[in-house]
């Protein structure tokens, strides 16, 4: 590597980090002993490891009874991913990983067989998340972050990769912007990169550190991170929770733009070094925290409450609750053995665990204790502790997620949210209600926020009043408006710029069902049904144990009047996903349609014994009944719908 010649200390720094690991070939050091023999029982197979007499490491799979090759390799610790060719000239990473501590093989999720035990979530062959499905394609789901400058290439003519870096692992390229020729001294640095501003080269971190969806392979340093990904917010449950902690393999931006440090200008450089990226001063005796909140540092336009360590927690000082990433920075597993730890720099508040079963930091270390005894220590610390506004955004998140019918009104009052990315969230979730005229007076003005996710957001919103929006200067922007106004059925020429660049995003999905879904949506909106249908039927093959596919596709037939065929889209839905009532009710809606009444109700009544409290089934229901001049049986059904709308008040003792 030609930057260690002038750059020894920092090369030597960069050399012993996980991003120099991220991705590498094979070590006979490092990699004999995972090879020697082993075994492993995961997703339904046996997995055996061994290595070839002319050195190479084999995996065997007793499911699909296919032996491979190792390619490549995946970090270092405390877990190593090994990577093997697909079918499709891209690589796959099995679900089974090597544990660098306790040496041996587990299966990362471990935690979804456990489900799969008890009749939930699998990864068997066929599904997408299986090792040798798109779910665990490391093309298209991990190299952007483990090597340097990737460009995946795939050709979905042929469905198959031709993908290209130009470093494994994230190197000095990555993160330094490059020359358009080498300078004088054969430096390959544009003298312009000393010139990036703390924001600029935050953005170069999240492209990786984030949970987020990828418009484009061609981020460069420098670039703004909202023109090339949309950021995954606490929109839907089981990613996040409703108080903006991780959930899921979030990773850190999230957390980070929903805090107060974030907001305020807190970026990953000021805690951590950019050559090792390890902290920059220890967290064990909080002198990282304490070096702004001992002193009342100002950072960007807010100054850093002082706070005394020895006495803030409700932790004797010396032990590890006294550590304040313990409680502010909580860890979390990632693939089953990886403690990651949350940047949402939440307050632990036990009373509010205990009213909508978020986690608090007390009870993930107290785990002995409940949710009533924390609560209590924390009020003898802090009597005079108000969380008023937090636990107000908190509740409405969490009634949003659910669905529940106070939803608009609680997002509502919180409309003036301070801090970017949480008002992105609330407008976020309002945009899947019917809008109010306060709504869209507020969502009118957020349209010319200064914060892109915002001015996303409420173009969700506006839906037909996005147009303006899409001429906006973030890509991030355009791509909501544009969504917003052709789901609402509004026509936008397809010569637009706005078009091409929903065309070009779609394209480079195209290797997942969200990807091919876009391009039947955008075909279906400039009328090439032919087209549309062909990615509506490769979605399905891209993912064929997943209800959604069939589920749009039916849909679609549906609008065309091909009833027949939508009711046997539906059909196939509810034998792939037979304890789905959204399956069931579509059905019913479809038969209904198609003046096949008794079926229709059949469907309706399936969907309500899976979910009895599923409102718009048994709604769809009444009506059909007071259509079928089934009056009695259509009241019976009227009065359980609105009793349980309104159950009765618990009386107070």
């Amino acid at each position: 590597m030609k930057c260690a010649a002038c750059h020894a200390k920092e090369f030597e720094e960069w050399a012993g980090s996980d991003h120099a690991w991220a991705y590498r070939s094979i070590d006979a050091a490092l990699d004999s002993e995972p090879f020697h023999g082993q075994r492993l029982k995961a997703h339904g197979s046996e997995l055996s490891f061994s290595t070839s007499r002319s050195g190479s490491l084999l995996l065997k799979d007793s499911e699909s009874k296919r032996e491979f090759t190792v390619h490549s390799v995946l970090g270092r610790r405390p877990l190593v991913q090994y990577l093997v060719q697909g079918k499709d000239g891209g690589l796959h990473t099995p679900s089974a990983a090597w544990d660098t501590e306790r040496r041996e093989w587990f299966d990362m999720f471990e935690a979804d067989a456990r489900l799969s035990r008890e009749g939930g979530a699998t990864r068997k062959a066929g599904d997408w998340g299986h090792w040798l499905g798109r779910g665990m394609n490391w093309n298209s789901q991990c190299a952007w972050c483990h090597t340097s400058h990737f460009r995946k290439n795939y050709n979905a003519a042929t469905d198959s990769y031709a993908s290209t870096w130009k470093e494994p692992g994230v190197s000095c390229i990555q993160c330094h912007k490059l020359a358009d020729k080498p300078a004088a001294d054969g430096c390959l640095v544009a003298p312009a990169d000393r010139k990036l501003s703390p924001r600029q080269m935050h953005d170069n971190c999240a492209t990786c550190h984030a949970r987020r969806e990828e418009f484009d392979d061609t981020f460069v340093v420098g670039d703004n991170f909202d023109d090339h990904f949309r950021l995954e917010l606490p929109l839907v449950e089981g990613i996040f929770w409703p108080n903006g902690m991780q959930r899921d393999e979030d990773y850190c931006e999230t957390g980070l733009r929903l805090s107060r440090m974030g907001h305020a200008g807190v970026t990953c450089l000021d805690c951590h070094d950019p050559h090792t990226a390890q902290l920059k001063l220890p967290q064990e005796d909080n002198s990282l925290c304490m070096r702004c909140h001992a002193t009342g540092t100002k950072v960007g336009r807010t100054t850093s409450p002082v706070i005394d360590a020895a006495t803030h927690s409700p932790c004797p000082p010396g032990t590890k609750g006294a550590r304040c990433v313990e409680c502010h920075m909580p860890e979390s597993p990632y693939m089953a053995r990886d403690p990651r730890r949350d940047h949402s720099f939440n307050s632990p508040d036990p009373a509010l665990s205990a009213e909508l079963g978020t986690p608090n930091a007390c009870i993930m270390c107290h785990s002995d204790k409940d949710n009533a005894w924390a609560a209590r220590a924390l009020e003898r610390t802090y009597p005079e502790q108000k969380n008023a506004r937090y636990r107000a955004r908190t509740r409405a998140v969490h009634h949003a997620m659910a669905g529940n019918d106070n939803a608009r009104e609680l997002l509502a009052a919180l409309a003036q949210e301070e801090i970017p990315a949480w008002r992105a969230t609330l407008l976020g979730l309002l945009a899947r209600m019917e809008p109010t005229e306060q709504i869209r007076q507020a969502a009118r003005a957020d349209a010319k926020h200064e914060n892109a996710m915002v001015r996303a957001a409420a173009a969700r919103v506006l839906g037909e009043e996005a147009t303006g929006l899409l001429q906006d200067r973030v890509k991030l922007v355009r791509n909501a408006a544009a969504w917003a106004l052709i789901k609402r059925g509004i026509n936008i020429p397809h010569t637009t710029p706005a078009m091409d660049e929903q065309e070009a995003i779609a394209r480079h999905q195209a290797d997942q069902p969200p990807g091919a879904m876009q391009l039947a949506i955008l075909a279906e909106a400039r009328g090439d049904l032919s087209e549309a249908e062909k990615q509506y039927q490769r979605t399905i093959s891209l993912d064929p144990a997943t209800p959604v596919p069939y589920m749009d596709y039916a849909a679609f037939l549906a609008r065309q009047n091909r009833t027949l065929d939508a009711a046997k889209q539906m059909l196939k839905c509810t034998c792939v996903a037979p304890d789905n009532p959204e399956a069931f009710y579509k059905l019913g809606l479809i038969m209904a349609e198609g003046q096949q009444y008794e079926l229709a109700l059949n469907a309706y009544d399936k969907a309500l014994q899976l979910a009895p409290t599923f409102h718009r089934a048994r709604l769809n229901k009444v009506h059909l009944l007071q259509y079928l001049g089934k009056q009695d049986e259509a009241t019976k059904e009227m009065q359980l719908l609105r009793a349980l709308q309104n159950p009765p008040t618990p009386s107070q003792p």
